[in-house]
Formats: C-alpha cells, sequence, structure tokens
C-alpha cells in the first residue's frame, strides 16, 4: 500500500532551504563564480539571507525580500532570488529589485553617482520562459542602434534557467547548480557535498521541517489574504462601475425618452395645421435623422 503519509522533501529551491545553504560564504562565493565566470570574484562578505526592504516614509511602495544578499571585497553587490513561479512579469521583478538595491545599499549621502556600486540581480527560475531557453540569460543595457554599445551604468541581471538548454560554455558549478535546483544529485565537488549535506540535515531536523511548515503556511494565507483582497476590490470596483453605467444608461434612457415625447408631440401639432403623413415623415427626418432611423420615425409617426 501507497505510504499517504510521507512526508515532503525540501529541496534546494525552498526558500527557507535556499537562504540556509546559500547562507554559507564558501559555497555563496563558488556558486556566484560559476555563474559569472567572467568576473574574478576575490572574496566575499558574508551573506544576508531574507534581506527586508522597505521605505518607512512611503508605506504605499512595495516591499522587497531578497532571499541572498551579498557584496564582494571590490564591493560588488548581488541579490540572488529563486523564482518557482512564472508570473510573467519576471523582467519589471528585476527592474525594481535593482531599484530598492540602489536606493538602501549603493550610494551613500554624500557621494557622487561615480561611486554606485556594480549591481547583479540573478534569479534562479524552476520554470521554462521558452522551449529554447538557455540555461543561462545575461541581460545588460544596450544601444539599440548598435549592439556593441553597452551602457556602463553597472547593472546585470542574470537568468538562471534549471530546465533551459545548455549551449556548450556553461561552467560545469553552473551545471551542478541546475542539478541542485532539480533535486538530483551532484557529485564530484566539495562545496555541493556540503550543500546536499546541509539539505539532508534540514529536511531530517523536526524543528526546521516544522519551521518551513509553519512558514510555507503564512505564505500560502497571505497569498489567499491578497487574492481575496483582490476579489473583493475588483467585486466593489465592478458594482461602482455597474452602478455608474446604470445611471448614465438611466440618464441616456430618460432623455431618450423625452425626446420621443417631444417629437410625438410635434407630430400632434403638424397634423392639427393639416400636414399630410409625407410631409410630417421628410421634416422628422430633417430634424432628427441623425438619432434615428426612418422605419422609428415612421413608427412614431404612426403612434401620434
Amino acid at each position: 500500500m501507497k505510504n499517504m503519509h510521507k512526508k515532503p522533501w525540501f529541496g534546494f529551491t525552498e526558500d527557507k532551504v535556499f537562504g540556509e545553504v546559500m547562507s554559507n560564504k564558501e559555497f555563496c562565493k563558488h556558486v556566484l563564480q560559476g555563474i559569472l565566470p567572467e568576473l574574478a570574484i576575490e572574496d566575499i562578505y558574508f551573506p544576508h539571507k531574507q534581506e527586508e526592504i522597505n521605505d518607512p516614509e512611503h508605506y504605499s511602495q512595495k516591499d522587497v525580500r531578497l532571499d541572498i544578499l551579498v557584496e564582494d571585497y571590490n564591493h560588488n553587490l548581488y541579490n540572488i532570488g529563486v523564482q518557482t513561479t512564472n508570473t510573467d512579469d519576471i523582467a519589471r521583478r528585476m527592474r525594481y529589485y535593482a531599484a530598492k538595491a540602489d536606493q538602501r545599499y549603493t550610494l551613500k549621502k554624500g557621494s557622487t553617482y561615480r561611486s554606485l556600486k556594480n549591481v547583479y540581480i540573478i534569479f534562479l527560475c524552476t520554470f521554462t520562459q521558452t522551449e529554447k531557453t538557455p540555461i543561462r540569460n545575461k541581460y545588460l543595457t544596450i544601444n539599440s542602434n548598435d549592439q556593441t554599445d553597452v551602457l556602463q551604468d553597472g547593472l546585470t541581471k542574470i537568468i538562471i534557467n534549471s530546465n533551459g538548454i545548455p549551449n556548450g560554455d556553461e561552467t560545469k558549478t553552473l551545471l551542478n547548480l541546475v542539478k541542485l535546483m532539480k533535486n538530483l544529485p551532484v557529485s564530484g565537488d566539495t562545496y555541493f557535498d556540503i550543500a546536499q549535506n546541509r539539505i539532508k540535515e534540514i529536511n531530517s531536523d523536526e524543528k526546521w521541517r516544522d519551521m518551513i511548515m509553519d512558514y510555507e503556511t503564512k505564505l500560502l494565507e497571505r497569498e489567499q489574504d491578497a487574492e481575496e483582497k483582490g476579489l473583493k476590490r475588483g467585486i466593489e470596483k465592478g458594482i461602482q462601475q455597474g452602478i455608474e453605467q446604470g445611471i448614465l444608461q438611466g440618464k441616456k434612457e430618460g432623455k431618450e425618452k423625452e425626446r420621443i415625447t417631444g417629437i410625438k408631440k410635434l407630430i400632434g401639432a403638424l397634423k392639427d395645421f393639416g400636414g399630410t403623413d409625407q410631409q410630417i415623415l421628410e421634416r422628422l427626418e430633417q430634424d432628427y435623422g441623425d438619432s434615428f432611423s426612418k422605419e422609428q420615425l415612421e413608427e412614431f409617426l404612426r403612434e401620434g
């Protein structure tokens, strides 16, 4: 009989597990270097996990929770996060994350813009964007008229697709990272051995499991609450729009009814003065032909 009470496995891409594993300084540096082989990352400061960026002076602004925030010894700033759901807004999400990072971390008061730190926004995605999506995509600000002209704004966006297609230039570390994202075993790499052992420890620790379950439950409740509030706002907005449309329609129908009454009075007056049906119809077409069809005017004439 199938075990219906089998405990779920919390893999690398689960928020709490990801934060715990990536907070290992050496493993984090190893992963960063594998994602960005074009950089010579000398060393990094200890990573900050679940870092929240909010602006207490602007409560209406959306807060950002960075999964892992880390700075290297050359003062480059890296935000590494996991995206497990395709909400079709990843580009704008990255833009907002970069803006919030700049707001909080990259420029001190009194400094010039030359002092802005380089920022790397790195998203590890477990969903497929397109059928031909490569494992690694790097985005820079490029002149649309000259693809070789890169705007030196210090912002780099990296998307790692665990279901992407390899193109042959990925580092071994990056390919191992993709395996870890898929919960596949990784061998031959000491750093990944440490990461996999930590994941096993977390899954075998009841306190950790309870904490993760509680965290995910709260996330789900928050999402459901947001959906309910959004639905309620949508209903309220729909009702309000319906009321407004009803009022407008009522006014329109009221005005139309008044015009029809006026037309019928005009028909009665013209008949009293001896006008023929043909003469009256011609007069109605001249005065009201833009608003009513000939058939409608003939009907008014018969009723009048």
